[in-house]
């Protein structure tokens, strides 16, 4: 609709957004949520009563709750390593183990097939369940978001923020595309990660890195910085997750002015 793609990110999503904040202006003030599917139905997103885009970062979280609290569900939860930290802290806080993957629904599905899970999910919006199949279903999860509305009595926003305020975990998140050059430039940067490991990044001292699927950095101000390679086209992309949106945005700068640099 309106001409965009089928994904489901806010940038597509300007009808549901004025639609639902034309709902509130109206006066109505029972619960309300827009959700959201990309064109074959294996990637959620929603909008909270207020009008906020919701990405799988947000709903993760509230579904494990969820399923753990009203459903009585347990099992491993498993996140990719582009996942939120808040995903841990919530699995943690319901005594759920944690299982972490390279980016790709694949390596969630392979491990479906071999533990008892949960839940699976990706920061794309794929999320699946180890009690149905080990695929994404959008449309299972847009029933236990639905679910979780009506039996917390709460607002899908408003659910977020109590696990953060449980967990004692604040973030925000934000990612970028940063197209290359060439393949060779890719080849250049790829080269100075591996000969020249980054120990400090915008300021910050890195405290460890993780390997498993690109670079993930975390650094001493409790942020991380992701760094992945396309591995068809020159894309750089980049993750980052900090106590403060302007903490993300800083991480992100300074990759993109790093990659320039090489």
């Amino acid at each position: 609709m309106g001409g965009g793609a089928p994904e489901p990110l806010p940038r597509y999503l300007p009808l549901l957004i004025q639609t639902i904040q034309a709902f509130r202006q109206q006066g109505n003030t029972g619960l309300a949520v827009g959700l959201v599917f990309d064109g074959d139905s294996d990637r959620i997103a929603a909008v909270d009563g207020q009008g906020n885009f919701l990405s799988s970062q947000v709903l993760i979280p509230v579904l494990i709750e969820h399923l753990a609290t009203h459903r009585g569900y347990s099992g491993e939860v498993i996140k990719t390593i582009s996942g939120s930290n808040l995903i841990p802290k919530v699995a943690a806080l319901y005594n759920l183990p944690l299982y972490q993957t390279p980016i790709g629904y694949k390596y969630i599905a392979d491990r479906m097939l071999e533990s008892q899970v949960l839940l699976g999910g990706e920061e794309s919006g794929g999320i699946g369940y180890g009690h149905h199949i080990p695929e994404r279903d959008a449309l299972l999860s847009a029933l236990y978001v639905l679910e979780a509305i009506v039996q917390f009595g709460k607002d899908l926003s408003t659910l977020y923020a109590n696990l953060q305020d449980k967990t004692g975990y604040r973030s925000a998140y934000d990612r970028i595309d940063l197209p290359l050059a060439s393949m060779e430039v890719r080849s250049r940067l790829l080269e100075q990660l591996q000969t020249h490991p980054l120990t400090e990044i915008a300021g910050q001292p890195v405290t460890d890195c993780l390997t498993i699927d690109g670079y993930k950095f975390q650094l001493a101000d409790q942020s991380w910085l992701l760094i992945r390679f396309s591995g068809t086209e020159p894309v750089l992309r980049l993750y980052s997750e900090a106590l403060s949106s302007d903490v993300a945005h800083r991480n992100l700068v300074w990759a993109k002015d790093w990659a320039s640099s090489i």
